[in-house]
């Protein structure tokens, strides 16, 4: 079976810093980390080789400093990586990025049977990216995966859904986008380290390797544009209130009566 897991390198969110000419996150020169729910599926895309033999292929787009997050892909056991870094990628947003990711796996030898992306990133939490490669590659997707079992040539999966857990088999190849229970992260182990290191388990690709011109990546690419940033309205102080049980009950009362949360009947029932 082989697997490819798209991976992203976001920005460590304290340091979140934005090019405010571009409207662009700036990522170069801020602490990145590998996205949390890109673990869980590079984990699980781990557990099915382990089970069903094959091969896990790391795969990120992003600038040059994204190579650290595929190496450490490598450390935690991915078997090849591929970065899809140029200059004409800079300011995508999710369908200029899923574009890309999408022709990547297109030309990829052998072709994935199974794509796995966690389901949203901490950075801008769209949700976009996975169902968007699915969609441009016509391959069937399930969002939101809690467990995957492997049957012949289907994936039977359990998907978390409104609180609602559905069971669904789809036919391979197949993405899917993973929650956080999916699968437990193992620790890395330091001896793997200098195997991430060698070159030969790492290829780079960019506009050239990928047949894209500049009109359908990076900004040019881009179906959205942000015309505006401003701070959210600051929040108002709360109200502490102090007193026995019985008055703090009262007090609480009457406040959601008069914010019509509850009507007095409900209140003097009470």
């Amino acid at each position: 079976m082989n697997i490819v897991v798209c991976i992203k390198q976001v920005p460590d969110v304290p340091s979140i810093h934005m090019d405010r000419e571009r409207m662009t996150v700036i990522r170069e020169g801020v602490e990145s980390v590998i996205n949390p729910l890109d673990y869980v599926a590079l984990q699980a895309a781990l557990n099915l080789r382990a089970q069903e033999g094959g091969s896990v292929t790391a795969l990120t787009m992003g600038p040059p400093q994204s190579e650290a997050a595929l190496r450490e892909a490598l450390a935690f056991g991915a078997d090849k990586a591929v970065l899809l870094s140029d200059p004409l990628f800079a300011g995508a947003d999710t369908l200029a990025t899923s574009h890309v990711l999408a022709r990547a796996l297109s030309i990829m030898t052998p072709q994935a049977d199974v794509v796995l992306c966690g389901m949203q990133t901490i950075d801008s939490d769209t949700g976009h990216v996975g169902p968007q490669i699915a969609e441009e590659l016509d391959m069937p997707q399930v969002c939101g995966v809690t467990e995957i079992h492997v049957e012949k040539e289907t994936l039977l999966v359990k998907r978390l859904n409104d609180g609602i857990i559905d069971t669904l088999r789809v036919m391979l190849p197949a993405l899917l986008t993973v929650r956080s229970g999916l699968a437990v992260v193992g620790n890395l182990a330091l001896g793997s380290l200098e195997r991430a290191f060698s070159e030969a388990d790492l290829v780079r690709w960019g506009s050239k390797e990928l047949a894209l011109n500049e009109d359908e990546v990076g900004l040019r690419g881009s179906a959205t544009k942000v015309w505006a940033l401003r701070p959210p309205p600051p929040r108002q102080n709360g109200e502490i209130v102090t007193g026995s049980p019985q008055e703090l009950v009262r007090r609480l009362i009457r406040k959601l009566e008069t914010l019509s949360i509850v009507d007095e009947d409900d209140g003097d029932s009470g």
